[in-house]
């Protein structure tokens, strides 16, 4: 990662993996008891008002496009090969 400008503990990419590694169950003896709230339940956001939302500005807008088999791992592997 440092090759592209960016360590390891800034890749968004890597940290949505583990989330969806956790969330599916392949990673649960690396998480504690009390972190296992799912990212919904972490974040609470009000939704904007009709008018907030009239006087919003156009914000510009990142495309990623990626497919959850991508952060799966193989089919054939097991738990201790994952990490």
């Amino acid at each position: 990662h440092r090759s592209y400008g960016h360590v390891t503990e800034d890749c968004v990419h890597l940290k949505d993996a583990i989330e969806i590694l956790i969330q599916k169950g392949y990673a649960r003896k690396y998480v504690k008891d009390g972190e296992k709230a799912t990212h919904e339940a972490q974040i609470a956001i009000e939704a904007p008002t009709p008018e907030e939302e009239d006087n919003r500005a156009p914000m510009p807008t990142a495309y990623a496009i990626s497919r959850l088999e991508d952060f799966l791992p193989p089919p054939d592997a097991d738990e201790e090969g994952i990490m």
